[in-house]
């Protein structure tokens, strides 16, 4: 039986921020007359952004780089942070579909821009935006996966997409809509997208201190960094489940593109560790990408909110309204966290919640009724005030960070030491910025390559925690089951539902799922699942 392989072959832009939609109507849609204006090319573009909003996505993404090593538990969907998904969970497939899902309207827009009458700059800005996009997904989904399809166009037929019945011509499967790839190809073309994009996006200006969300020169420098360093970095082999070395040659690419960033952007460290997630100034000078929400009220539509409020507040309080019952911090990382670090850290208040006073001027500490644990804070930044203007669980406007300056600056000190012999200067300026913010000791000379690679993956650990990237630093530094075991919590909440001792190697990679492989007879399953 024939079947039709990851949709990709229709296009659902999902149009946002209405204010740069005005209809015009056309008794047919076709590449000739549309996207031949700038605000229409505008709206197209947005609407692939729309596909980075989407919480099906987006913060199934965060779960599971967050509660698979166990900086937080769960009551939603509790496979990643009780290691009990399969390849037949419903998270693993909406993120292999959605993944497809915006990398196919980033190539259908590409396509139908690339043909149009625009100006040449402004058509090479918008797809040079499109291009980061699509090279963000590609890199989560290689993470995540490692060996995919490689999608670079619009198929010219449904046929393109669609695998064989038995007999016929199995050449299909070497179609780029089905065929599987090693990772270095899509790494590769990765590089291609952000390079390309690096080249034609414009620079951040921070007008009045914010940017507009949109992607820069810097999104692009950023990533090709932290892309550079994930080579470096352990590789899953998913033919036999090793952990294997990457490309050393990595580490000084990386190093220069956080350089570059560090020495000649508009981009800093905010001073005040707390403005960096404050709803009135989201696109600040630390912000290199984020995905951008508005609550409806200021939207002027419905569905321009995020969830990610809701998620991750206390059920019933009024600190938090409209919130559920689901996200918190897992109680051994917390523990870990206050013991490194001191609840006098600059980050402490931003990051947790461990106590409120309610409405009626009692204080509520976490331990009790629906406040189990310390909440994750980060989120919520300055939205529990009576001003607030969400209207539901599912309209707050905090932006998603992406990626921040904080990010490049500990990238910069990890690539310099692992290419440098002893330490220098340069090699911690990096992380001391970081823990100068934090109100830390900052660290002094001379110290050990060894000791100071241990000091900055604490610090990313520390600063960057609930960000979406524990997951993959634990990846690519070969720490993934010693920090399982770290934030081991049996005590309610978090419980791990699987021996320790049956924890292996797999769990560097997610499996291909199971509706994946039955759609799609040539994909090979990862190692071990």
């Amino acid at each position: 039986m024939k079947q039709l392989f990851l949709l990709l072959v229709t296009v659902s832009l999902l149009f946002s921020c209405s204010d740069v939609l005005d209809e015009e109507v056309f008794d047919s849609v076709t590449p000739e007359n549309f996207f031949q204006t700038e605000k229409d090319a505008i709206v197209g573009v947005i609407g692939v952004y729309g596909g980075l909003q989407d919480h099906q996505y987006w913060y199934r993404q965060f779960l599971m780089s967050e509660a698979l090593p166990g900086s937080m538990g769960h009551f939603w969907n509790e496979d990643f942070n009780t290691l009990t998904y399969t390849n037949n969970s419903q998270n693993l497939w909406v993120l292999w579909t959605q993944s497809y899902k915006i990398i196919a309207d980033a190539n259908s827009v590409i396509s139908i821009i690339e043909s149009s009458s625009l100006e040449e700059d402004l058509k090479n800005q918008l797809i040079g935006e499109l291009r980061y996009i699509r090279g963000m997904v590609y890199f989560n989904a290689v993470r995540m996966f490692g060996h995919i399809p490689l999608v670079t166009s619009v198929p010219n037929s449904i046929q393109d997409a669609v695998t064989p019945k038995e007999g016929d011509d199995e050449s299909v499967f070497e179609s780029q809509f089905l065929k599987q790839v090693d990772r270095g190809v899509v790494y590769d073309f990765i590089i291609e997208d952000l390079q390309f994009a690096e080249a034609n996006l414009p620079l951040a200006t921070f007008t009045n201190g914010v940017e507009n969300g949109r992607a820069k020169r810097g999104s692009a420098t950023a990533l090709l960094a932290k892309v550079y360093l994930t080579q470096a970095g352990l590789q899953y082999n998913y033919e036999s489940g090793d952990l294997n070395q990457g490309d050393a040659s990595k580490w000084a690419m990386a190093a220069q593109k956080c350089e570059e960033l560090i020495s000649n952007s508009p981009y800093a460290l905010e001073a005040n560790f707390t403005d960096v997630y404050k709803n009135e100034n989201e696109n600040n000078e630390e912000i290199l990408f984020s995905i951008q929400y508005l609550e409806s009220s200021v939207a002027g539509v419905a569905g321009e909110g995020t969830q990610a409020v809701a998620r991750t507040g206390i059920r019933g309080s009024d600190i938090t309204p409209f919130s559920w019952k689901q996200s918190f911090s897992n109680l051994s990382f917390f523990n870990n966290w206050v013991t490194a670090n001191s609840v006098s850290d600059n980050r402490f208040e931003t990051t947790y919640l461990t106590s409120y006073i309610d409405n009626d001027g009692n204080e509520v500490n976490y331990g009790a009724g629906n406040f189990i644990r310390p909440h994750i804070w980060k989120f919520v930044s300055d939205d529990n005030n009576p001003d607030i203007s969400a209207l539901g669980g599912t309209d707050y406007g905090d932006n998603t960070i992406y990626m921040r300056f904080a990010d490049v600056l500990l990238m910069h000190s990890e690539a310099l030491n692992e290419i440098g012999g002893v330490p220098d200067d340069n090699t911690i300026f990096g992380v001391n910025q970081v823990r100068q913010r934090a109100g830390k000791a900052l660290i002094t000379l001379p110290i050990s390559k060894d000791d100071l690679r241990e000091v900055i993956w604490e610090e990313r650990k520390w600063e960057l925690v609930y960000e979406g990237h524990y997951f993959y630093d634990c990846q690519r530094t070969g720490r993934l089951l010693d920090e399982i075991a770290l934030n081991w919590d049996d005590n309610g909440g978090n419980v791990r539902r699987i021996p320790l001792n049956a924890i292996t190697n797999k769990y560097y990679i997610l499996p291909i799922h199971f509706n994946a492989l039955s759609s799609n007879p040539s994909l090979i399953q990862n190692a071990g699942w």
